[in-house]
């Protein structure tokens, strides 16, 4: 907190900012009891060089932190490509297959467009997997500790292995039609 009224001290007196993070606690001028016990609270907290809260970094990694962090972000990411993608192909002179045709001719390695493939196609699995065992646990299903973490890293494992398939195979060459 003093670190921060250091900073809006550095700022500009009049600017926005300025007025909406000081406040009379950070200046010492409590008006009640309980803003002055708050403002000798931070001032022993911040000379005791301990962090304010509780930071992720004091707690053990754990399964189902990652699993449900990484479905947030992936649905969020995946929503993101899609409204700008569709945007994007909806506003550009330029339509879907064109854009594929144009990184293909590109003539990059096949393992760099393997890995661009895998990056793209496992936050799919992965979010649609660990969907599935959401829905599980709206139907209170596997909701004790041991099954929590088994399918978690069955979902993370799974996701892989789906993901690794659909790339290998969409390397195969097609077979060509006979004519009959």
């Amino acid at each position: 907190m003093l670190s921060c009224y250091r900073l809006c001290g550095s700022l500009k007196k009049g600017s926005f900012i300025a007025r909406s993070v000081r406040t009379s606690a950070i200046h010492g001028q409590a008006k009640t009891p309980i803003q002055e016990w708050g403002w000798k609270y931070l001032v022993r907290q911040e000379a005791s060089g301990r962090p304010l809260s509780p930071h992720l970094s004091i707690y053990k990694p754990q399964i189902t932190w990652f699993v449900s962090g990484a479905h947030r972000i992936t649905g969020c990411v995946m929503a993101g490509v899609l409204l700008f993608g569709g945007i994007g192909f909806a506003a550009l002179p330029i339509d879907f297959t064109t854009f594929i045709d144009a990184i293909q001719s590109l003539g990059l390695p096949r393992f760099v467009l393997g890995t661009f493939k895998l990056i793209i196609a496992y936050p799919i699995v992965f979010h649609t997997l660990n969907g599935i065992r959401f829905i599980g646990y709206d139907l209170a299903k596997g909701m004790d500790l041991p099954t929590i973490h088994k399918t978690g890293w069955l979902v993370v494992g799974l996701s892989l292995i789906i993901s690794l398939a659909i790339v290998l195979n969409s390397k195969r060459e097609p077979v060509p039609k006979a004519n009959k």
